[in-house]
């Protein structure tokens, strides 16, 4: 009975062997940048990604997808060594981005193929700082001197006073002694007058 069961066991594990050296025989992932759950702030400039195996480029593709399934970018090419694969990306908006590779490899002729996401988080702006005023600082008013607040006596116009004895003449000009004299002679006119007519009504 344990005879029969040695022939069958060889055999399990020989097909065993095999299939774990076929999948060892893949060009395998093993980094990626930006790799599979990462968060980059901003765009990354590039995708890369190394494998396990030299790669057969013209066998070999990196796809880029956003969240809605559309392709923003696709291709690839050999990077520092056989083994590392770059895509050029554009300008990624914030959000969800699916990477499928497909690789080829050059030492066996295996094809693998698989996908991972990552996701971009849009950069922190930064604050802007406050401008220095360009506001010229107006210069100060110089205060004027007690000198040229007080006027000068030269400046003044001077205002002639009517002198209180002044009168005027028949001709426009004043005389200081023409207000006495004047009632004077009218008070001699009615006296003599008065007394030319007393003497007239006594003669008649």
């Amino acid at each position: 009975m344990a005879r029969s069961l040695l022939p069958a066991a060889v055999v399990a594990a020989l097909l065993a062997i095999l299939h774990t050296g076929s999948v060892l025989g893949h060009a395998a992932f093993v980094t990626g940048a930006p790799g599979p759950g990462d968060e980059v702030v901003g765009s990354p400039a590039e995708l890369v990604i190394t494998f396990s195996q030299d790669l057969d480029p013209s066998r070999s593709s990196l796809v880029v997808r956003d969240s809605s399934g559309a392709v923003v970018a696709e291709g690839g090419e050999l990077g520092e060594g056989p083994r590392e694969f770059r895509l050029a990306l554009p300008e990624l908006a914030p959000g969800e981005y699916e990477v499928r590779w497909t690789s080829f490899s050059a030492e066996d002729g295996e094809l693998a193929r698989d996908a991972y996401t990552f996701t971009v988080v849009a950069a922190a702006s930064p604050s802007p700082s406050p401008s220095p005023s360009t506001s010229p600082t107006p210069s100060p008013t110089p205060s004027p001197t007690p000198a040229e607040l007080s006027p000068s006596p030269s400046r003044v116009p001077a205002t002639p006073v009517p002198s209180p004895s002044a009168a005027v003449g028949g001709d426009g000009s004043t005389s200081g002694d023409g207000i006495v004299v004047l009632p004077i002679l009218v008070a001699a006119l009615v006296v003599g007058g008065l007394l030319v007519w007393l003497l007239r009504r006594r003669t008649a």
